[in-house]
């Protein structure tokens, strides 16, 4: 029970590696709200964890909103009278794979405004709980796409290494509070949310036989690694990108091999 006694705001947590977040901070004792935009998971998450006698409270709203945030940080004061936790999880991807040089701009805009903006707006609505209790831990999900771009998909990279410099900035300004702030880079993850890719036929195969450790991520080694951020066990660890791939990047010859055949040099 590392958690125990602590409060947490989880963003996108009513499905997919946000609801496994969530369900790992209550189980080390955490209470946990979270903020979604899909508003049937809202309910249906919250009685899902009630029933397992956890203390969760789902709160339909979006992340580049302001009013739906600060209304999301003092739900949680008013219910539990403290916020320790945030975990800026909530994002988006690309739907198709789209070149920078022919991306529209409203795709561009809402990709930052989700994975960049959000969770700004968020760090500064909790930021001021957060010093009023002594400290926190604020923790943004990236990915190894921050630092591993493919054809298609720059604009979702791009947001995704703003994210990880908005952490090391916010460390920096925030360390002076006792509020620390970490990122985890996360590769390849295997939940219902993206299910339907896995069910390709060879495609976990194909993708396994690229990662050193052998296997897709779960959502519970993403829970695993947020509680570790989240608790005391990570008090002299801020401003830090972790990466919980596999061994995926530091495979990157292979990797870089795979890209050469989804984009083929074009014969003179």
């Amino acid at each position: 029970m590392r958690l125990a006694g602590k409060t947490a705001l989880v963003t996108g947590g009513g499905n997919g590696l946000g609801r496994g977040i969530v369900e790992g901070l209550c189980a080390e004792g955490a209470s946990v709200l979270f903020l979604e935009i899909e508003n049937d998971w809202v309910r249906q998450t919250e009685a899902d964890f009630r029933a397992r006698s956890m203390t969760v409270i789902g709160v339909h709203g979006d992340v580049t909103k302001v009013a739906d945030v600060k209304a999301a940080a003092e739900r949680c004061m008013a219910e539990w009278g403290r916020l320790d936790i945030l975990v800026n999880n909530a994002g988006v991807s690309m739907p198709l794979a789209i070149d920078l040089a022919d991306l529209p701009l409203d795709e561009w805009h809402r990709l930052i405004n989700v994975n960049l903006t959000g969770p700004l707006l968020c760090t500064q609505a909790v930021v001021p709980l957060m010093k009023q209790g002594g400290g926190g831990s604020i923790i943004n999900i990236t990915s190894i796409s921050a630092r591993s771009c493919y054809p298609g998909a720059g604009a979702y990279s791009i947001s995704k290494a703003a994210l990880e410099a908005l952490t090391l900035q916010s460390a920096v300004e925030l360390g002076p509070f006792n509020i620390r702030v970490n990122s985890m880079s996360l590769g390849w993850f295997r939940s219902a949310l993206n299910e339907h890719v896995y069910q390709k036929p060879g495609e976990l195969a194909r993708r396994e036989g690229m990662i050193p450790l052998g296997r897709i991520g779960s959502a519970e080694d993403c829970a695993r690694l947020a509680v570790f951020l989240a608790s005391d066990d990570s008090n002299y660890i801020t401003g830090e990108s972790i990466e919980s791939d596999g061994g995926l990047l530091a495979a990157g010859l292979k990797y870089s091999v795979e890209l050469a055949r989804l984009r083929p040099a074009t014969k003179a």
